[in-house]
């Protein structure tokens, strides 16, 4: 698993989600990434990114926090990015729950939960999870695909497991695959960065296994996630309006061997 992880200068958890096995003993074929933000890529990332020839993104952050922190592509890339101008255009709901809630590692898990309530539910993450689906689907990210959020944890995980389910990948590996966040983050480096940032946002202390909890991930959250969907299938047909035509031709085109 630790081997499907490269380690970016400017970009945190990027890795790769292909070459898994899936229908029928077939294998996803290469070209599916995930990663946090580019806001902060440095040259050797973004020539490491054009190399891999990615065609279309997939960008699940909320319209603030684009603004905030704008992605950083190489120049005169030609390159379609998938965002949504929907929900909150003002301070993120974690920052609203870093401010207000308590800050027990208890406590922070319990928001995570109800954070994976939400994000299936919003309006902007369903019209990424959507027209993300549609171009693996059409050929139009034959190419290449990036799917990435703030983190490339939560949103991001869940989009992976969507589209990781639906090539017919076993449960025990999608889940594998959303806790590999745990061993591709240097919490060890990030951690202390993020406890200073909290303080100077929020103006209160939070303990080192509180922030490792808000900043990782649990298999709990996942299935969380997934109850709320109503199933995988549910969820595509019903809520993103996905076609069965359209997820036979995602198996033709990323399903090889």
């Amino acid at each position: 698993m630790k081997d499907r992880v490269t380690p970016l200068e400017g970009v945190h958890n990027f890795r790769h989600f292909h070459g898994y096995q899936g229908l029928e003993g077939a294998r996803v074929r290469e070209g599916l990434f995930r990663s946090g933000h580019f806001s902060r890529s440095s040259e050797a990332d973004r020539g490491f990114f054009k190399d891999l020839g990615i065609s279309v993104v997939a960008d699940l952050r909320r319209p603030r926090e684009r603004t905030l922190e704008p992605s950083n592509w190489p120049e005169h890339f030609a390159l379609r990015v998938i965002e949504s101008d929907d929900d909150d255009h003002h301070e993120p709901p974690h920052l609203q729950f870093l401010r207000k809630g308590d800050l027990s590692p208890e406590a922070v898990h319990n928001y995570m939960l109800s954070a994976y309530r939400r994000i299936p539910r919003e309006t902007g993450n369903q019209i990424v999870f959507r027209e993300g689906f549609k171009a693996l689907a059409s050929g139009e990210a034959d190419a290449g695909f990036l799917v990435h959020c703030a983190a490339g944890k939560d949103r991001t995980g869940i989009f992976c497991a969507l589209v990781l389910g639906e090539l017919g990948v076993d449960e025990e590996t999608i889940v594998e695959d959303y806790l590999l966040t745990n061993h591709a983050v240097d919490f060890d480096a990030l951690v202390p960065l993020v406890m200073e940032r909290m303080v100077g946002q929020t103006e209160k202390p939070m303990s080192e296994q509180a922030i490792r909890t808000f900043l990782g991930v649990h298999a709990d959250l996942l299935t969380q996630a997934f109850e709320t969907m109503g199933g995988r299938e549910a969820y595509l047909r019903d809520v993103l309006g996905i076609t069965d035509e359209e997820r036979d031709a995602l198996r033709q085109r990323w399903l090889v061997g």
